[in-house]
Order: structure tokens, then sequence, then C-alpha cells
């Protein structure tokens, strides 16, 4: 007999429930509250024969079926508190660890997308970009597969959605799950969230609904930049009908939101080169290579980095088209049809401005950090600038000068396309269930970008890389003469290089997946059987290409070059002294080919480049076979599920690598074979306190992008060397065992409170590695991924929800949702790209503590909540060259606002403030070592909101 191993954070609440256990027994026998476990006649999610039209809530949902969710799923809700409780009844009823969030719960959040409103569920944390959430994690891990009505579902050439592209309004609800079971869709170590689109037989009969809405955006750290209004609609309209040839739904709905953004980005880059201080507070450059040693006798040495700034701007535009149909054929069978089309286009100036001063031969009035562990590096003591002045030094003909600097746009025009159809069919007969479908998804990203470099010769610097909020800028930046700002004088620049590079990104799937569920009934131990099958061929594709072109000799003034409209000001950032001027994003957008044949290159993108070109065509089978059972051991009531999962896939991927000057092409065939096996039980202490126990085999293949082995290259100025970026062909899917233990305790009205601990065994995570590579006699930081060693994390969570109905008059309409995440993990890291050396480190990403906590109102005619969301510190990048530390990102806490008034039973007004604390993402290499702080905006919305 094979005995399981259960880890000792999870052994230790089995063993509080198992103690606990004859006390709680004979309770549950005294009060006949907890009767035996059994399955009931049909599954949740399924119309039995006998089922009314209009959806009710079942007293005891069972576990849910194959892939879907259970009954409450389905639930008209009609309220906040009635939603929290449909979103209870799913995590109670599930066989898996999950958490819910359902249609009028979301609808009470200041959420626009998918993304933003699953940051509202425990355990759950977002990443945000240029004002966006842009990833979302799961106990601290990104590793999360995505599904729509547990179909795959993703963006493109990747493997996961882009929850930006998602609205809020086409959502029924959407499940976050922590552990699996062998029907789920297998793909993400970290857990699954499940998105259910609305459908017709979700209403009672006709339905309409819509909004119309204004945000303003205040951007953070810009005082130049004006707010910005950002409209968004959208309607839903739905019926059910009986009809001579059964019942029959439809529904539809679109919507457009639209959003003009803002979001300034302060960096300071890692130190390039050290320089020998001395007493009197100058400085002597010493270079780049070691061993280092003062160059004067009471000198020290020191190292500055190079500071700078990204002033983010532009317009984006989301639409989205969704319906649906059901076809209820007869009791025993439902047919139904979904589509879902997303679109996005948007327009992007990507602004820099900076003033590389870590090569400048000599500095003045340098400002040291205090000796001690700051100044700590494996070559030594080398001790951080905190300010310093650089004067200008020429080096070379008329524009080589230091400190560089300049300011370069990216006009940066994107968008893309996902479509999305889904056709099934249900069956239930008497013990057995089928569900069928098949799914089609097509997807495509296209960017065209456009870049160009002005600078400002002969400038001198003054600059701090740690200033009193413990992040660098600009004290001054002049030219002889003159003690005004030179960014600020557009007749200063002189036009450099210009880049312009293109990319296509596409990705199609087929799939089709059987799911059938055989009830046994009877009072025996085993009460259903479940079995189903998937195929799906997978296809992603890549190709784009790259171009370079520069003036020789005489550089033109960038104010004449082509003519006023050319440049532009950029509002910039309030620490680099305010505005600058760059070419202007829409120029660059709007007459790329005047900008090309400028610098003498032709008209048009750059020709196709083979050695980018990259496709992956992925075939999947899925065979899984589980069992649920129930029993009643000392009165208390248990149930569960075991099974395995078995996933077979075949890999054809070509491409080409390039490694330094060596180029060569990559053609794989591949395949591997998957066993994922799992168990789960629930165990029902007493009526209101139950257990869940599950342990399970889960994976992650690589992103399509990580595998992509084509080299891009960002091209180096006269003083800052180029970077590049390439995937690796070899990756290998991370592989997790994991355990997870729950005590959950149901208020008799509403809420409930828990404890979870989970814990993950976790072998090849993926990290990146940067290193220099000569390519064509240039230095690059080339940054590739490979797979870790093996890694472990474990964690505990604690959450409550309850409106407080136990208190008297308005106090009641009062109520509060609260979870706290505590994390611990390591990692075997390489300690260089291909080696077989590890060293132990954090897991990249995963932070320590995190929490959420929201203030409920629900009456007289209002709904509110007070919101706080709060993700810890956390690591970002392991030994980060040259003196390999690690960049950690400092913790910080959002806090989001939505009140709403109905006006009457139709008609609600809502107004939503979003980042009321102005948090921002901050991350450092240590004391005095500063890296980035990203200016999130804050943003108000007021909108209408009508519900026929």
């Amino acid at each position: 007999m094979t005995r399981l191993k259960v880890k000792p954070i999870c052994a230790a609440i089995m063993l509080m429930s198992a103690y606990g256990a004859p006390a709680l027994a004979q309770t549950a026998a005294e009060t006949q509250a907890a009767p035996v476990a059994t399955e009931q006649a049909a599954p949740a999610t399924e119309s039995s024969p006998a089922a009314p039209a209009t959806p009710a809530a079942p007293a005891a949902p069972p576990a849910p079926p194959p892939q879907t969710v259970p009954a409450a799923a389905v639930i008209q809700v009609t309220g906040l508190r009635q939603s929290l409780r449909s979103a209870e009844d799913i995590k109670r009823d599930a066989p898996q660890v999950v958490d819910a969030i359902n249609a009028d719960d979301i609808g009470k959040f200041p959420d626009r997308q998918a993304g933003d409103a699953l940051q509202r569920v425990a355990g759950v944390q977002v990443g945000r970009d240029r004002g966006e959430t842009s990833t979302v994690i799961i106990r601290g891990l990104p590793d999360v597969a995505t599904t729509l009505d547990g179909n795959e579902i993703f963006t493109a050439a990747g493997r996961r959605l882009s929850y930006q592209d998602l609205p809020v309004q086409s959502i029924a609800g959407m499940e976050v799950y922590k552990s699996a079971t062998a029907n789920q869709f297998e793909g993400g170590i970290a857990g699954a969230v499940n998105i259910r689109l609305r459908a017709p037989f979700d209403n009672k009969g006709f339905t309409a609904t819509g909004y119309v809405e204004d945000r303003v955006n205040q951007t953070n750290g810009s005082g130049n930049t004006s707010d910005k209004h950002s409209p968004g609609g959208g309607f839903l309209v739905s019926n059910r009908w009986n009809t001579d040839f059964g019942e029959m739904g439809a529904l539809f709905d679109v919507a457009v939101n639209r959003d003009n953004w803002a979001f300034p980005v302060q960096y300071v880059d890692r130190p390039d080169n050290v320089f020998s201080v001395s007493p009197d507070g100058s400085a002597t450059r010493l270079g780049n290579v070691g061993p280092y040693a003062p160059a004067a006798p009471g000198d020290v040495l020191g190292q500055l980095p190079n500071i700078g700034g990204i002033y983010n701007a532009g317009q984006r535009e989301r639409q989205s088209v969704h319906g649906a149909f059901q076809w209820k054929v007869n009791p025993r069978l439902t047919a139904s049809a979904q589509y879902l089309g997303m679109g996005y286009q948007g327009r992007t100036g990507v602004n820099y401005v900076m003033s590389n001063t870590t090569w400048a031969p000599r500095l003045t009035d340098v400002v040291l950090a205090p000796q001690g562990g700051a100044c700590a590096t494996p070559q030594g003591a080398i001790c951080p600038i905190l300010a310093a002045s650089a004067p200008a030094a020429q080096f070379g003909n008329a524009y080589d000068w230091d400190p560089y600097t300049a300011s370069s746009t990216w006009g940066q025009n994107e968008r893309t396309t996902t479509h999305y159809l889904n056709l099934g069919l249900k069956y239930n007969d008497g013990p057995l269930s089928v569900d069928s479908q098949f799914g089609y998804t097509r997807s495509k990203f296209v960017n065209d970008t456009v870049i160009v470099d002005q600078q400002v010769p002969g400038a001198s610097a003054s600059v701090y890389s740690y200033g009193a909020d413990g992040h660098g800028g600009f004290n001054a930046i002049t030219l002889p003469g003159n003690s005004g700002n030179a960014l600020q004088d557009s007749r200063n620049y002189v036009l450099r290089g210009m880049v312009q590079n293109w990319n296509e990104q596409t990705g199609s799937q087929l799939q089709w997946r059987t799911d059938a569920t055989y009830r046994l009934g009877g009072d025996g131990f085993f009460t259903a059987v479940l079995a189903g099958l998937r195929l799906s061929s997978r296809k992603a594709g890549y190709h784009g290409a790259e171009g370079h072109a520069d003036f020789t000799g005489e550089r033109p003034s960038a104010a004449s070059a082509l003519g006023p409209s050319f440049q532009a000001q950029v509002a910039g950032l309030d620490r680099l002294g305010g505005a600058w001027y760059g070419p202007s994003s829409d120029y660059l957008i709007d007459n790329a080919d005047a900008v090309r044949n400028l610098y003498g290159a032709a008209s048009g993108r750059v020709p196709d480049d083979p050695g980018r070109l990259f496709d992956q065509r992925e075939r999947n089978a899925t065979l899984y076979l589980a069992t649920r059972w129930a029993a009643n051991p000392a009165g208390i009531d248990v149930k569960g599920e075991i099974g395995a999962r078995v996933v077979r896939l075949n890999r054809e991927l070509s491409g080409m690598t390039r490694i330094g000057d060596q180029v060569s092409n990559v053609d794989l065939s591949t395949y591997e074979t998957n066993y994922l096996p799992s168990a789960s039980a629930v165990v029902g202490w007493t009526e209101d306190l139950q257990s869940h126990f599950s342990v399970g085999k889960t994976i992650t293949r690589p992103n399509f992008g990580t595998l992509n082995p084509a080299l891009t290259l960002v091209p180096s100025t006269v003083n800052v060397p180029g970077s590049g970026g390439a995937g690796n062909p070899y990756l290998e899917p991370t592989r997790s065992t994991n355990i997870d233990a729950t005590l959950e305790y149901y208020f008799q009205k509403n809420g409930f409170a828990q404890v979870a601990l989970f814990h993950r065994d976790i072998d090849g995570y993926e990290q990146s590695f940067t290193r220099d590579e000569v390519i064509d006699g240039q230095v690059y930081r080339v940054t590739r991924p490979q797979n870790s060693g093996k890694g472990r994390l474990r964690g505990a969570e604690f959450g409550v929800q309850k409106f407080f109905d136990f208190l008297p008059g308005p106090w009641a309409n009062f109520g509060a949702q609260a979870n706290y995440t505590w994390i611990d993990g390591e990692n075997q890291s390489r300690t260089a790209f291909d080696s077989d050396t590890y060293t132990t480190t954090p897991l990249t990403g995963v932070a320590k503590k995190s929490y959420n906590f929201a203030l409920l109102y629900e009456g007289n005619g209002i709904t509110g909540r007070l919101a706080a969301t709060r993700r810890g510190d956390y690591v970002e990048q392991i030994a980060e060259l040259p003196f390999n530390q690690d960049r950690v990102v400092k913790a910080a806490t959002f806090v989001d606002l939505s009140i709403g008034y109905e006006i009457n039973d139709n008609v609600s007004l809502q107004f939503d403030a979003i980042n009321l604390t102005k948090a921002k993402f901050e991350s450092s290499l240590g004391e005095f070592m500063p890296r980035d702080v990203r200016y999130n905006p804050t943003t108000y919305g007021l909108s209408l909101r009508f519900r026929m």
C-alpha cells in the first residue's frame, strides 16, 4: 500500500480538524443538521427534465460537473448580498479550493476589464502597467490558466488572455481555482481562472441593461499633464421564448471603452563605470573592467548610475461584441452557440529623456552614500554616488559629448483582434449527463514602431540618484552661457539615429471536448463516474523586421528638419525638471514615410526578416477519468473526487537563433506525455463548518514568446551599450505538486470565515538571465529565459466576509470583506545561463504578505464599497548585473471607492474612484540604490446605468 506523504503545513490543519471531529460529530448527530452526502439527481448547471423555466437556487447544490460551475452561477442575482451569497455557494459546494465573484458583485466595483475585477478575489494580486491590469497572480505565482466556460482562451501568440480586452459587462461571474481536479483544463501551476460569459437562460425573460460613463485620469508625477477624459458605454439585451420547437433564448451585448492615459516613469539604470572619488568631492572615471583601485591616496571608490525618465502617453480603444443563443430542444437536450469578438487599437508615445553621466571623465560635487552595507560588492567596497555634477566634455566629433543628453520618441501604432466561437450540446437523461463543446479561436496582434533620437550636444548635468523620497532626478541640465533648462528649448536638439520595427503575431486554435458524468445512485461509496476527452490543434506564429538609419557628417536641427509639427513638447516628469522636447509620436505614426525618407530609407515597412520568422504547432490529446465518492464516518459527511488527467502533446517548432555571431536554424519536433493525478475531499464537520483537502500535480507550458529563438536587438548609442532579447526553444514545462487544506465556517444568513494552507513543490520555474554578447563587434546585454531547478512555495490565507445583519438599525446595512495571504518561497536558480551550478534564491514575483479589505454598504437605494488592495515586497529579478544584486519591488496599497445610487428601479448613478492613495511602483537594489518609480494614475468616473 502506498502511503500518501502530506507536508507539515497542511498536516497541521488536518490534525486540528481531526482532533475536533468527535465533538463535531456529536453536535451534528444531535442537531441532525449534517445528513450523509449523496449525489443529486442531476448536475447543478444542467436543467433537469422537470426544471422550471425560471432558475432557482437549490437548497444544497452538488459538486460541479466537468469544467462547469454549480447552480449558483446562474442565479438571477438582484443585489450585493445575494451576489455574495451566490459566490459563497460556489465556494462551499465545489470539490476544489475556489473563490468566486459574481455579476452584481463585479458591477459594484469601479472596474472596466476582467483583470481589474479579479483583484477583488481572496489570494489574487494583479500587476499594473500603463494604468491597466496586465497580469493576474494567484498566491504569488503568475502562471495562471484562463478558460471561457471551461474552454481555453488566449490573445494573439500568447497562452493567456489579455484581461484588458474583456469588459466586465459580458461577464456573469469568475471563479479562481486554487486547486485542480481531473476534469479541469491543465496549464497553470498557480491556479486557473474560469470566466463565465452571460447567457440568455441566466435571466427570467426579457432583460436590457447598459451604461454610459466618463472617466477623468489624473496623472501623478507630472504637474504639466492636464486631466484626460475617457468615455465609455455599452448595452446588453437578452430574451427567452417558448416555441413549438422548444424554449429558445438570445443575448447580445456590445461595449466600447476609450482611454486617454499617461504613465510617467523615472528610472535609475544600472551603473556602467566606477569612479575614484576624492575628499574634495571630485571624481575620476576608472572604467568598467575590474579590479578597481583608488586613483590617489585618500580616494574611495564610487559608482554612479545613469538617470532618466519615460513619459508614456497615448490613446487606446477597446471594443467587444458578444452574442449567445440557447435552445432547449427537449427536457433532455440543450444546444448553445456563443461568439465573442474583442478589439484593441492603441496609439502610444514612449518619450525618453536621459543624461548619461556614468561615462563622464570627471565629476564634481560628488555626494557618496555612507560607508556600510550599501558599499559592499563582489569587487570590493564601491559606494553608491547619491548626487554629482558632470561638466560637458567632448571626446570626438562635434556631437560626441559626455554626458550624453538626449530625448527619444517611440511612435507605436498597434492593434489586436480576437474572435472566439463556441458550439455546445448538453444532454441530461436520468443518471447520465454529457456536455460536448466545439471551439474556434483566432487572434492577431500587429505593431508598427518608428523611433527617432535627438541630442543636446555640449550639455552639462547635475543629477541625483537618491533624493529625499529615495529616487533620482535632474537638478539642472544646462548649456554654456545659459542657466535655463536646455531640454526645454527645441533649438538645442540635433537629430541622431532612426529605428523602425514591426511585428505581427498570430494564434489560432480548434478545440473539442466532451465530458460525461454517470451518477451511480444507491448508498454505495462511489456516487458518480466522470470521464472526458479533449482534442486541440493550436498554431502560433511571429514575423517582423527592424531597420536602422543615421546621418553621416553634419546633423540637422530637430526643430527645422521636417517642419514645426515634427517636434512636440512632452509634459515630462516633475523630478526631471518638467517638460522636454522630443519628436511628436503622432507625427512618427502618421508621417512614417517622411521620416524614413529623411534618413535615406525607403518608404514602407522594412522587408520581412527571415531570421525573425517563428512558427509553432501543438496538437493536444487529453483523457481523464475520475470518480466521486461519499461517506459518513462517525456521523461526519465526507465527499470528494479522485482521478487522473493524461495529456499527450506533439510540438513542431521552427525558427532561427543567434548567439553572438553564430546563426543557426531551429527545427524541432518533440512530444511529451504528462500524468496529472488529483484527489480532493470536502469534510462537513457540522452544518456550518467544513474543510477542503486536495493534492494533485499540475504543469505550465512555456509561453510561445519565450520559446521563440529569434533575437531582437536595440542598438547602442555613443556611450550606452545595446540590449536584446530572445526566447529559448528548449524550455521545459514547469511542474508542480500541490497540496491544499482549508477550514471554513459559514454564518447562518450570509458570510464566511476561513483559513487555508497550501504547499507547492515546483520544478523548472522559468527565470530570465542577462549576459553580455558580442554581435557584429558590438556589446549587447541579451536576456534569455531558462528553466531553474527545484523550488518550494508554502503559505496561508485568512479570510472573512460578512454583512453586519446582527447589528441594529442602519448598521445592519454595512458589511466587510477581508483576506490576508502570507507566502514563503525559495528556488534553486542557476548561477549563469547554461550553468549546472545552482544557488538558493527567492522566487521572483512572489510577495510574502498581501491583503485585500473592503467595507461594504447596501441599503436605502445606495450601494458602496471602499476597497484596499496591498501587494507586499517581492523580488523582481535575481542577481542583476554588474554587482549581482536582487532587484526588489516595494509594497504598494491601492484604495478604490465605488458608490451607487438607485434613482428608481431601472436607473442608477455610480461614482467610482481608483487609486485614491496615488500608489506607485517602486523598485531598488538595496539601500541608496533605487531603480524605477512608475506613477499610476488616479481615476474618477461617473456613470449612468439602466436595467429593464
